[in-house]
């Protein structure tokens, strides 16, 4: 592959063409020995008028990506972010080739005989622009020629094909108002395919040392229903679908989310229980059942079938115990299961109104269980307090309230928990 010094190379090694051609059989009569015949650069540059020089002129104006080579070595990183190749940069380099002169057939006979050298030379092999370079090399050394004689043009795998190329008189048109220029006599052609390749370090998979191969109908797992849809850690989450169950039942796992698959606590084939771990944040949480496959070697077992995802609420729940109560211009702090992500959207629920969580400090953990709600100073309360129904809603998933039904309670037929907020 090449390097970045390849758009450059290439440049040069289209100037070194029409130069060894110029000074073997080309029309070198017309032009001036002390002037460069061929050159490199914008057409702006270019003196024109009175003591306009014979020469021919390449302009590079404008390098597009090359289709057939755009999507190779994708992708080039895993989902860990980690380097598994280096695609190439493959490019498609644009060109005008400009004829110059003062006298009358001066751009005719150049542009003519420019054209005849690149239909005779429609391909530079790697031998070709090794020689070209070298040759390069033995010229006037300038800085960009030392530097760009070191380029790995040669060792790219596609040969560099020298194309013509047809413009529109409008775009041709459009080309040199913005060169803001004389026009001059042009012709343009497409040389492609230049590849520029990072040498950069990438992660290489262990060679295969065996090789075992298990053949299994194509039928994944489908979850059609979860119930209950709104649920709290420790409850039973259960998955009603076709296809759970694999060869044994221990192949069969839930995922929650993207953490890693956990066992089901029951398995059948249209049926999985699983309950839900106390660690799994309160919120809109997906889920889905894996079924792995065993080809009966040490590292067993491996990731098969996956089936639909399906979302649920996991619903928080207050563990602080009774009686809770606060003031206004105070802090009412309440303990939560779950614990709570320190970018969730949180708010608490008195009766029917409503206190929205204040943003958590950067430094702040990352999970807590206690949350403090500052009380305004505008919140309703009564006088004496009433005991309110109390709620926390985390991502949109509320703590439940539960019917006391226990008779001769204080609080019997009310919804608990509930707290007072008092002047």
């Amino acid at each position: 592959m090449s390097d970045y010094l390849a758009v450059a190379g290439i440049s040069a090694v289209l100037k070194w063409t029409l130069h060894n051609a110029l000074t073997a059989n080309g029309p070198s009569a017309i032009m001036d020995p002390s002037i460069p015949g061929v050159s490199v650069g914008p057409p702006d540059l270019i003196a024109t008028g009175d003591d306009e020089p014979v020469k021919l002129n390449l302009f590079m104006y404008y390098a597009s990506l090359n289709p057939a080579f755009r999507n190779v070595g994708l992708p080039s990183m895993d989902s860990q972010g980690r380097t598994l190749s280096n695609p190439p940069l493959a490019l498609n380099l644009h060109y005008l080739v400009s004829a110059y002169g003062k006298n009358e057939f001066d751009g005719e006979i150049l542009l003519g005989w420019a054209m005849k050298v690149f239909h005779d030379n429609p391909i530079l092999s790697q031998s070709d622009i090794n020689t070209l370079l070298g040759l390069i090399a033995g010229s006037t050394p300038t800085p960009e020629v030392l530097l760009l004689v070191n380029t790995t043009l040669a060792s790219q795998v596609e040969s560099i094909k020298v194309t013509p190329e047809t413009l529109t008189n409008d775009e041709i048109s459009r080309l040199w108002m913005a060169f803001q220029t004389n026009y001059r006599a042009t012709t343009s052609y497409l040389v492609t395919v230049v590849l520029i390749q990072s040498t950069a370090t990438v992660k290489s998979n262990l060679p295969v040392q065996s090789r075992n191969v298990a053949a299994m109908s194509l039928q994944p797992p489908t979850i059609n229903s979860v119930s209950p849809t709104s649920a709290a850690p420790g409850d039973m989450l259960v998955m009603i679908g076709v296809n759970f169950l694999g060869d044994v039942a221990t192949d069969t796992m839930v995922q929650f989310d993207s953490d890693p698959p956990v066992p089901a606590s029951s398995v059948q084939d249209a049926c999985v229980r699983i309950k839900l771990p106390p660690t799994l944040p309160a919120g809109v949480r997906s889920v889905r059942v894996v079924r792995q496959v065993s080809f009966g070697i040490p590292t067993d077992p491996h990731t098969g079938f996956s089936s639909n995802s399906t979302q649920f609420f996991l619903v928080p729940t207050i563990t602080t115990a009774p009686p809770i109560s606060a003031a206004i211009n105070t802090t009412l702090t309440l303990n939560v299961t779950p614990p709570v992500g320190r970018e969730q959207q949180v708010a608490l629920m008195v009766g029917d109104s409503s206190i929205s969580l204040p943003a958590r400090a950067p430094g702040a953990p990352d999970f807590s269980s206690t949350l403090s709600f500052p009380i305004p100073g505008d919140f309703p309360y009564t006088a004496p307090p009433v005991a309110l129904p109390v709620r926390v809603q985390v991502d949109g998933a509320q703590s439940r309230l539960t019917l006391d039904k226990t008779t001769g309670s204080p609080t019997f037929g009310q919804f608990l928990p509930q707290a007072q907020i008092t002047a």
